[in-house]
Protein backbone atom coordinates (compact mmCIF):
# COMPACT_ATOMS: atom_id res chain seq x y z
CA UNK A 1 0.00 0.00 0.00
CA UNK A 2 1.69 3.37 -1.16
CA UNK A 3 1.80 5.77 1.56
CA UNK A 4 -0.96 7.88 -0.55
CA UNK A 5 -3.59 5.53 -0.08
CA UNK A 6 -2.21 4.96 3.32
CA UNK A 7 -2.77 8.59 4.22
CA UNK A 8 -6.64 8.60 2.15
CA UNK A 9 -7.32 5.75 4.83
CA UNK A 10 -6.66 7.44 7.89
CA UNK A 11 -8.01 10.85 7.02
CA UNK A 12 -11.38 9.00 5.54
CA UNK A 13 -11.26 6.79 8.77
CA UNK A 14 -10.86 9.85 10.48
CA UNK A 15 -13.52 11.76 9.38
CA UNK A 16 -16.35 8.77 9.57
CA UNK A 17 -15.62 8.42 13.13
CA UNK A 18 -15.71 11.95 13.76
CA UNK A 19 -18.93 12.15 11.80
CA UNK A 20 -20.46 8.75 14.14
CA UNK A 21 -18.95 10.50 16.98
CA UNK A 22 -21.24 13.91 16.22
CA UNK A 23 -24.17 11.77 15.42
CA UNK A 24 -24.22 9.94 18.55
CA UNK A 25 -23.52 13.26 20.68
CA UNK A 26 -26.21 14.57 18.94
CA UNK A 27 -28.83 11.85 19.74
CA UNK A 28 -27.72 11.84 23.41
CA UNK A 29 -28.32 15.61 23.43
CA UNK A 30 -31.73 14.51 21.86
CA UNK A 31 -33.00 12.25 23.89
CA UNK A 32 -31.72 14.28 27.29
CA UNK A 33 -33.91 17.22 26.11
CA UNK A 34 -36.49 15.05 25.20
CA UNK A 35 -37.13 13.63 28.53
CA UNK A 36 -36.98 16.98 30.19
CA UNK A 37 -39.37 17.99 27.88
CA UNK A 38 -41.57 14.80 28.43
CA UNK A 39 -41.05 14.21 31.94
CA UNK A 40 -40.74 17.27 33.66
CA UNK A 41 -42.97 20.11 34.97
CA UNK A 42 -43.42 23.01 32.57
CA UNK A 43 -43.93 26.32 34.57
CA UNK A 44 -42.72 30.18 34.00
CA UNK A 45 -39.61 31.76 34.94
CA UNK A 46 -38.19 35.28 34.63
CA UNK A 47 -35.30 36.20 33.10
CA UNK A 48 -33.28 37.83 35.47
CA UNK A 49 -29.76 38.85 33.57
CA UNK A 50 -28.25 38.31 30.28
CA UNK A 51 -25.20 36.29 30.62
CA UNK A 52 -22.25 37.80 28.89
CA UNK A 53 -20.42 34.99 26.60
CA UNK A 54 -16.96 33.87 27.81
CA UNK A 55 -14.08 34.71 26.15
CA UNK A 56 -12.54 31.66 24.29
CA UNK A 57 -9.10 31.06 24.78
CA UNK A 58 -6.66 33.76 23.03
CA UNK A 59 -10.11 35.96 22.43
CA UNK A 60 -8.84 39.50 22.88
CA UNK A 61 -12.10 41.62 22.75
CA UNK A 62 -14.82 40.91 24.91
CA UNK A 63 -17.79 39.04 23.51
CA UNK A 64 -20.96 40.73 22.34
CA UNK A 65 -23.48 37.58 22.90
CA UNK A 66 -25.76 37.13 25.77
CA UNK A 67 -27.68 34.44 27.06
CA UNK A 68 -30.75 34.93 29.13
CA UNK A 69 -30.44 33.46 32.94
CA UNK A 70 -33.78 32.07 34.25
CA UNK A 71 -35.20 32.16 37.72
CA UNK A 72 -37.93 29.96 39.07
CA UNK A 73 -39.90 28.24 41.47
CA UNK A 74 -39.83 24.40 41.24
CA UNK A 75 -43.39 22.92 43.00
CA UNK A 76 -41.51 22.16 45.55
CA UNK A 77 -41.22 26.11 46.01
CA UNK A 78 -37.40 26.19 45.63
CA UNK A 79 -36.07 28.72 43.48
CA UNK A 80 -33.53 27.80 40.92
CA UNK A 81 -31.65 29.48 37.74
CA UNK A 82 -31.27 28.40 34.77
CA UNK A 83 -28.06 29.34 32.72
CA UNK A 84 -29.39 29.12 28.82
CA UNK A 85 -26.48 28.38 26.87
CA UNK A 86 -28.00 30.13 23.63
CA UNK A 87 -25.39 33.01 23.27
CA UNK A 88 -27.03 35.65 20.85
CA UNK A 89 -26.13 38.61 19.61
CA UNK A 90 -29.19 39.92 19.04
CA UNK A 91 -32.06 41.24 22.00
CA UNK A 92 -33.67 37.91 22.27
CA UNK A 93 -34.94 38.19 26.04
CA UNK A 94 -34.88 41.26 28.09
CA UNK A 95 -34.85 41.61 31.78
CA UNK A 96 -38.34 41.09 33.67
CA UNK A 97 -39.43 38.51 30.63
CA UNK A 98 -41.40 35.99 31.11
CA UNK A 99 -40.46 31.83 29.75
CA UNK A 100 -41.04 28.63 29.14
CA UNK A 101 -39.00 26.23 31.24
CA UNK A 102 -39.17 22.75 31.74
CA UNK A 103 -37.74 20.88 34.69
CA UNK A 104 -37.17 17.29 35.98
CA UNK A 105 -39.33 17.27 39.43
CA UNK A 106 -36.64 15.17 41.11
CA UNK A 107 -33.45 17.19 39.66
CA UNK A 108 -34.64 20.49 39.29
CA UNK A 109 -31.14 21.49 38.05
CA UNK A 110 -31.64 19.56 34.98
CA UNK A 111 -33.81 22.26 32.84
CA UNK A 112 -34.22 23.73 29.28
CA UNK A 113 -36.37 26.54 27.88
CA UNK A 114 -38.67 26.78 25.31
CA UNK A 115 -37.18 27.36 21.64
CA UNK A 116 -33.68 26.90 20.68
CA UNK A 117 -32.73 25.82 23.82
CA UNK A 118 -34.14 22.69 23.52
CA UNK A 119 -32.65 21.94 20.18
CA UNK A 120 -30.31 23.95 18.97
CA UNK A 121 -27.40 21.42 20.21
CA UNK A 122 -28.66 18.34 19.17
CA UNK A 123 -29.35 19.97 15.56
CA UNK A 124 -25.96 21.25 15.19
CA UNK A 125 -23.78 18.06 16.16
CA UNK A 126 -27.03 16.62 13.69
CA UNK A 127 -25.90 18.48 10.54
CA UNK A 128 -22.16 17.98 11.41
CA UNK A 129 -22.44 14.44 12.03
CA UNK A 130 -24.51 13.50 8.63
CA UNK A 131 -21.75 16.08 6.77
CA UNK A 132 -18.97 14.18 7.54
CA UNK A 133 -20.78 10.40 7.71
CA UNK A 134 -21.47 11.17 4.20
CA UNK A 135 -18.55 12.38 3.34
CA UNK A 136 -15.83 9.82 5.42
CA UNK A 137 -18.14 6.30 4.86
CA UNK A 138 -17.97 6.70 1.19
CA UNK A 139 -14.72 7.66 1.11
CA UNK A 140 -13.76 4.73 3.20
CA UNK A 141 -15.85 1.92 1.38
CA UNK A 142 -14.33 2.77 -1.76
CA UNK A 143 -10.52 2.53 -0.04
CA UNK A 144 -11.53 -0.49 1.10
CA UNK A 145 -13.29 -2.07 -1.88
CA UNK A 146 -10.76 -1.13 -4.19
CA UNK A 147 -8.07 -2.86 -1.78
CA UNK A 148 -10.11 -5.92 -1.77
CA UNK A 149 -10.66 -5.92 -5.89
CA UNK A 150 -6.59 -5.81 -5.88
Amino acid sequence: MEIKDKISLVVSLMIALGGTLFATIAIREHNKTGHILQAGVQTQGMVVEMGRRPRKVGERVTPNSFAPVVQFTTDKGEQRKYYSTLYSGLDMYKIGQMVDIWYLPNEPEKATMAGGDAWILSLAFSIFGLVMCLIGYPWLFKIIFRKLRA
